[in-house]
């Protein structure tokens, strides 16, 4: 029984020894923050055009293609199924009108993989979300990821944005979030920081509706920058998270 017990025990040591070379270990999942959430869609569900929103707001987005079938399709490992977008054919998914996404503080998340190929409407960006007049981020074609709102109140808002530190590759997972405190706006690729900007004031309320995957601004009759790719894990909170919990969201289960 005490030779069984050693051999055990080196056993275990053995495995916990990293090979030279080899991939570190993939962390468990981790749960992700909750507290704040307003909306979060994990594309595990499409009927009949309607994505659900698993946050208290039940904010159920629908889909809107200007051709073509939008599907659910294989997402990142562990996260099961993501919503595949067409950017030629012009669909998004837009999202119900709330007083609970007119958000002075705020945190953006998603995960996101992109094909590169622009449309008729590329515009210089694939929009992640976007509230028109208010807040968004997207990925620009140089691969740079681009956040920015309104600032200020809106009488007076102050249009403001700046770009990632580093570019997303093209057909490969990444996880990016902004997130804006009143005081700082940031941007996160991977859990990682990605640059930030000091930027004040309230947030602007403008009355657009918030869209993934696009931008939809009817007041301009603007509908542009439609995303291109798979998008999974969408939310939005009304704080901003501190970079341990975007870690948590950025984490590979």
């Amino acid at each position: 029984m005490r030779r069984l017990h050693s051999l055990l025990v080196v056993t275990a040591l053995i495995a916990a020894v990293p090979i030279a070379g080899a991939s570190p270990a993939v962390s468990a999942a981790v749960a992700a923050p909750e507290n704040g959430l307003v909306l979060h869609y994990s594309m595990e569900t499409l009927s009949q055009g309607t994505i659900t929103d698993t946050s208290p707001s039940s904010l159920d987005g629908q889909v809107v293609a200007g051709s073509g079938t939008v599907r659910l399709v294989t997402g990142l490992a562990g996260y099961g199924r993501a919503l595949q977008l067409a950017g030629t054919q012009h669909q998004f998914v837009d999202v119900p009108s709330s007083t609970v996404l007119d958000l002075d503080t705020y945190t953006l998340s998603a995960w996101v993989r992109y094909t590169g190929i622009p449309n008729d409407q590329t515009l210089g960006r694939w929009e992640v979300l976007e509230k028109a007049g208010a807040y968004w981020m997207n990925v620009r074609t140089n691969g740079l990821v681009r956040v920015g709102g309104f600032y200020g109140g809106c009488a007076s808002a102050s249009w403001t944005y700046f770009d990632s530190t580093r570019a997303l590759p093209v057909d490969r997972w990444k996880h990016v979030a902004t997130t804006y405190d009143g005081t700082w706006l940031r941007i996160y690729i991977d859990g990682r920081a990605a640059g930030a900007k000091r930027v004040s004031g309230r947030t602007c309320i403008s009355g657009e509706p918030l869209a993934v995957g696009a931008k939809n601004n009817p007041t301009k009759g603007l509908l542009e920058a439609f995303w291109d790719g798979r998008l999974d894990e969408v939310r939005v909170y009304d704080r901003a998270l501190d970079a341990t919990e975007i870690g948590q969201l950025a984490s590979r289960s």
